[in-house]
């Protein structure tokens, strides 16, 4: 299922809010300019950014390509800065957000399961913390309400873990509420639709000690 059109404008805002984050945080870095929280300067060792000047632009081009709604153009040039700095976490988040646009979910969640791995090695726990948000909403997408609550619960595991990457706890848990209280209601729906079945087959009492007796053989 393609999102809808305000769904994929809003998306479009955020991905390049993201990109211009993401690339102002790595040029810090390999400048030697990022700071950690005690003030000091991060070394350009820190930064993953090995692309040779090849990822920012692959970036680029994949957010004028989203933003165009070229979504496979976009997903071409994603997939080209992953293959400039694999060790980007960005890349492979971009890219599933363009194959999830382009209506290819497994591919998103491929893509997106690949920056959680990469992100779990990055200096920056936000950048997780948005990778972990978008794999649990997509299984909600995917209608697997268990795997969805499992991985809201990954989600505020790691806003716990690191209360400095600012995850919308309260979004998760209300997520997880939210799938409950739907799980809840489709068991209910299971014996309304199996009566409903029954009655349509003729069989109104599903419960054999409660159907009416036997007419008295003539």
């Amino acid at each position: 299922m393609k999102p809808s059109r305000p769904l994929r404008k809003l998306t479009v805002c955020a991905l390049a809010t993201a990109l211009a984050l993401g690339l102002v945080s790595a040029q810090a870095l390999a400048d030697g300019t990022g700071s950690t929280g005690t003030g000091k300067k991060k070394p350009s060792a820190d930064t993953s950014d090995t692309g040779g000047g090849n990822f920012k632009p692959a970036v680029a081009d994949g957010v004028a390509k989203y933003a165009a709604r070229d979504f496979p153009g976009a997903v071409a040039a994603f997939q080209k800065a992953i293959e400039a700095d694999p060790k980007n976490p960005l890349g492979h988040y971009f890219l599933g957000e363009a194959q999830l646009a382009a209506g290819n979910l497994t591919e998103a969640e491929a893509a997106w399961t690949r920056a959680s791995l990469v992100a779990n090695d990055s200096k920056d726990p936000s950048i997780r913390a948005k990778v972990l948000f978008v794999l649990a909403d997509l299984k909600e997408r995917q209608k697997k309400p268990d795997e969805a609550k499992a991985a809201w619960q990954v989600y505020l595991d790691w806003a716990a873990k690191y209360p400095e990457a600012k995850a919308f706890t309260g979004s998760g848990q209300s997520r997880q509420q939210m799938i409950d209280a739907m799980m809840k209601q489709d068991k209910a729906y299971v014996v309304v639709r199996q009566r409903i079945a029954d009655t349509k087959n003729g069989n109104v009492f599903t419960d054999l000690s409660k159907q009416p007796p036997a007419a008295p053989a003539q």
